[in-house]
């Protein structure tokens, strides 16, 4: 998978206490298929497909941060912005 970058977020991980930073299009994906948590609200899907379509091309990879932060924040999993 290329590794496609993009602003850092900082996402709680499943380790309690643990956050992990999100920095690419191929940390969001193991993130969503390895780190999510068990609750998987309506946007999970949405975040795993805007990943795939990123990583082909089809997506932008600004959209698919943008849809893996609304998915995070569905999810409650605790979300900040890297600036």
């Amino acid at each position: 998978m290329t590794n496609l970058t993009f602003q850092p977020v900082i996402v709680e991980s499943n380790h309690f206490g643990r956050n992990e930073t999100i920095a690419s299009i191929r940390d969001a994906a193991s993130f969503l298929l390895s780190g999510w948590p068990k609750k998987k609200a309506s946007l999970y899907m949405e975040a795993r497909v805007l990943c795939y379509e990123a990583q082909t091309g089809i997506a932008s990879v600004e959209a698919a941060r943008l849809i893996f932060v609304e998915a995070a924040i569905e999810a409650d999993i605790y979300v900040k912005e890297v600036r």
